[in-house]
């Protein structure tokens, strides 16, 4: 269906990163003209005066099934949390509550301005793919592989990654598959050499954790003589198809090695400080270095929130707080990093508002106390929650209409939602 959005205050991203009042004409799913006034007919055309269209964020690393532990074991120190509350809860997931997980997680995201996502889990990930295409999202999603922790051989524990490739691969134009070895501390060098053999010769991305803490970090030298981002550099296997999650616990030269490979950094701002992980991801180094920096929730049980406006605001804030400076890492670079630069470590063809991409745009009602007065719609995210978000497309496809889901029973999968999560861990 071709659409005519009209009117609209509109955040581009484009080489300009021009902000200009206009219209957008969407077409078999791409934009193809961003002009003051189009004319023409499409088959629906869109009031937008009074709203703000933004690129649809890009949520570069995520665990969506794990939205049934939301506010499961509070309190806790990050390995005692896994170790003695989520890992044994985990080991009880059937299909149903990975898919219950995965809707809900798609719900939270789209209603905050979300369209694409870089997915990382543990099991029945044909229930979570199936989710994906169901809602009509864009993602990349991985197999989480960990040997060490399964205590399995590396060529079987590959084949989870393998086997999930070709069976999804070109099922969907919105959804592509990635090789994603948890960590250098849960994975043998065996298999991350293994996995990422794979992903080069299949051309996908490779995801994983690395230096999210710093008792991680301290491992690393003991056991390997160096610290993990060394190590992955040393195995050959940082590249511009590489998505490093968190990569908190740097030094200088590491953000180096990720620059100079041109590998892209999740950063996950609200799940780093609420799990207490320490050490402040050292964004302007990234960024002097030529990393390309994207943002993540991470998941919602070490976040409670999909929300990447607020991971936004918080990325923007703890920058600002580390070096003492509002400017290092500045307004636009954060809104760079939840859109294009995501857009660029996932390998798609979105995150600005241009001819030529993929039409996945979000509306959001200026006409909100919250947002009032306007000055610069790049500062909006300060002040952004969900419910300013009206519309949502994905490939010119609405998701999302006045703030009501066109095809996605939403009360349904909360039920379901919360069902799976007390079959799981109890009332």
């Amino acid at each position: 269906m071709d659409i005519l959005i009209r009117d609209a205050l509109v955040l581009t991203q484009n080489k300009n990163r021009e902000i200009m009042r206009g219209d957008i004409l969407i077409e078999d799913g791409k934009i193809t003209k961003v002009a003051k006034s189009i004319r023409g007919g499409a088959e629906e055309k869109i009031d937008a005066s009074g709203k703000l269209a933004f690129p649809g964020l890009i949520n570069c690393h995520t665990h969506i099934p794990m939205s049934l532990f939301r506010g499961y074991a509070e309190g806790m120190r990050l390995q005692d949390w896994l170790e003695k509350r989520i890992w044994p809860a985990e080991a009880k997931l059937k299909p149903k509550h990975v898919r219950a997980g995965s809707m809900l997680s798609i719900l939270e995201m789209v209603r905050s301005g979300t369209t694409c996502f870089n997915e990382m889990y543990i099991a029945h990930m044909d229930e979570l793919c199936k989710s994906v295409v169901e809602a009509g999202m864009r993602a990349s999603v991985g197999f989480g592989l960990f040997d060490l922790v399964r205590k399995t051989d590396a060529k079987e524990e590959l084949k989870n990654g393998t086997s999930l490739a070709e069976k999804w691969s070109g099922k969907s134009p919105l959804l592509t598959i990635s090789m994603a070895p948890h960590a250098p501390y849960t994975c043998s060098k065996e298999l991350i050499l293994l996995a990422k053999e794979y992903a080069r010769k299949k051309n996908i991305k490779f995801h994983t954790h690395v230096s999210e803490t710093r008792k991680e970090v301290f491992d690393s030298l003991q056991e390997k003589g160096k610290r993990p981002i060394e190590y992955l550099h040393s195995l050959g296997v940082l590249d511009d198809d590489t998505v490093l999650a968190h990569g908190s616990w740097v030094t200088k030269r590491e953000s180096i090695l990720v620059g100079k490979a041109g590998a892209s950094v999740s950063h996950n701002p609200v799940a780093n400080l609420k799990l207490a992980t320490g050490g402040i991801c050292p964004l302007h180094e990234y960024l002097e270095a030529g990393a390309n920096i994207a943002l993540g929730t991470d998941g919602t049980a070490s976040n409670n929130s999909h929300n990447m406006v607020e991971t936004m605001k918080f990325a923007h804030l703890m920058q600002s707080h580390l070096y003492w400076d509002p400017l290092r890492v500045s307004i636009q670079n954060v809104w760079d990093f939840a859109t294009i630069n995501g857009a660029k470590a996932l390998g798609s063809n979105c995150g600005s508002i241009e001819p030529g991409k993929e039409a996945d745009i979000v509306l959001a009602d200026l006409h909100s106390a919250n947002l009032a007065p306007l000055h610069d719609a790049r500062n909006l995210f300060f002040s952004f929650h969900p419910g300013n978000i009206s519309d949502v497309f994905v490939a010119g496809k609405p998701i999302l209409r006045e703030g009501k889901f066109t095809e996605l029973d939403e009360a349904k999968i909360i039920d379901e939602a919360q069902k799976g999560a007390e079959d799981l861990v109890g009332s």
